[in-house]
């Protein structure tokens, strides 16, 4: 019973206009309790002079007319009718202006009920948004001014004022500031809120990842023995009937040699974030030995590589599995760009990050590419097969850092790689020398 009634008194506290039915049906049942409590305070308010019998009626005309409003609101929302931001200002507007006429009737500012004036302005705060919010925040100051000028003084309260000069200034400030931090703590939860859901995505996203992972590697292992042992058939065949040369033959040949290739690169671009073995490394002098050793084994290939900046540029990755994520940018961009043109290789840090970004001179980023991102099995090429892409992002993942692929003005494509850098004072002294890098000839396909 107790948590019902929690639930239906906890406030919607977000900014999102499709809110709107929520936060007027939640305005609907705080102002039950308001009525409520108005009329439990008539017969105190009569006992100690602050009513008067002779605006008695006027008082009862406005608990009147905000049950009414309430039930044809109730009825409304009944129907199924949408609330939109317009509809909640206008009720929380038909509040204030209705109770500070009931205030002014017993006593106005100086009335000790006074300040649940204020209410409002969290209320305000707490359901609008833009130009609606600092629309009811002028109507609740005109309230506030009406209550000071228009005020009726029953003979309970007079003698007992309070300078309106002073009372004015006080309850202005107290209302500013109510709206202030009503607002930045609604703002505050709201943004928590949409990162916990940007979070709760990516995790469901990973987990997704990780299933795929699995099949593919469980199929790689299944497969591997029957495609082995088709190949060997097939050569033996071809030597016992001596079919060398025959083109069915030579097809099929290369079919299987195609299937094994495939399940070499889905069995190689498994990660498992788990077993991942982190340390501190330069992460220029890492990609600097990787692009070393591209050239040398790719005469052909032009790779033109910067350090910018003199801040350390350090962070804790796997040394062998990140090697491998830029070789397979860096083999990508070599193919986008076409045989001799150049690939830019520039490792950087700003603000706690270290970015690795790999430029060509190609066509850019294919929208297949962009629309289906780390996904598995997107490519665009004929003999591509769709797992090098995959992987750097499978990996950036599990680093916790962030792959961005964007299109160069000047035509081309870029992908980078924003890894959270780690300081000197607690970076050990690990540049991974000792690691032997992964050859250029054995990278997995790139996407594009």
């Amino acid at each position: 019973m107790l948590q019902t009634l929690r639930s239906l008194f906890a406030p919607p506290l977000s900014a999102r206009t499709e809110y709107g039915t929520v936060k007027v049906a939640w305005v609907v049942r705080l102002r039950w309790i308001a009525l409520l409590a108005q009329l439990g305070t008539i017969w105190p308010a009569l006992y100690f002079g602050l009513l008067e019998r002779k605006v008695l009626a006027p008082f009862l005309a406005g608990i009147v007319v905000l049950g009414t409003l309430n039930v044809a609101t109730w009825l409304w929302l009944r129907r199924g009718r949408e609330a939109s931001q317009t509809h909640v200002v206008l009720q929380l507007a038909a509040d204030a202006i209705t109770l500070s006429v009931m205030l002014g009737l017993t006593g106005g500012a100086w009335n000790p009920l006074a300040p649940i004036l204020f209410v409002h302005a969290v209320l305000g705060s707490l359901l609008l948004e833009g130009r609606l919010s600092l629309y009811f925040f002028g109507v609740l100051i005109a309230c506030l001014a009406g209550i000071q000028t228009f005020a009726y003084i029953p003979h309970g309260l007079q003698g007992k004022l309070v300078p309106s000069e002073i009372l004015f200034p006080a309850q202005m400030l107290f209302a500013v500031v109510f709206w202030i931090l009503t607002g930045w703590l609604s703002r505050t939860l709201t943004s928590l809120q949409s990162h916990f859901s940007v979070m709760h995505e990516r995790r469901t996203r990973i987990d997704r990842l990780r299933a795929v992972g699995a099949l593919a590697a469980g199929l790689s292992h299944e497969f591997a023995t029957p495609l082995n042992t088709a190949q060997l058939k097939l050569r033996r065949l071809a030597r016992m009937h001596g079919l060398a040369g025959d083109d069915d033959l030579e097809t099929a040949t290369e079919a299987l040699d195609r299937c094994g290739e495939v399940l070499r690169h889905m069995a190689g671009s498994q990660l498992h974030p788990d077993g991942l073995s982190l340390e501190v490394v330069d992460v220029d002098l890492l990609v600097e030995r990787v692009c070393t050793s591209v050239s040398q084994a790719n005469e052909d290939a032009t790779i033109n590589y910067l350090a910018t900046g003199r801040s350390p540029r350090r962070s804790l990755v796997p040394a062998v599995a990140f090697s491998q994520a830029v070789l397979n940018l860096i083999d990508n961009a070599l193919k986008s760009a076409g045989s001799g043109a150049p690939v830019e290789v520039i490792v950087s840090r700003h603000a706690g990050v270290v970015d690795v970004s790999v430029l060509d001179r190609g066509d850019g980023w294919p929208e297949v590419v962009r629309r289906h991102f780390g996904e598995p099995f997107v490519t665009t090429r004929p003999d591509g097969v769709g797992l090098g892409l995959y992987y750097v992002y499978t990996l950036a993942e599990a680093l916790g850092a962030a792959l961005v692929l964007e299109d160069r003005s000047i035509g081309g494509a870029i992908a980078r790689i924003s890894l959270p850098a780690v300081s000197v004072a607690t970076a050990p002294d690990s540049t991974s020398d000792g690691e032997e890098l992964p050859i250029a000839g054995a990278s997995a396909e790139a996407t594009p």
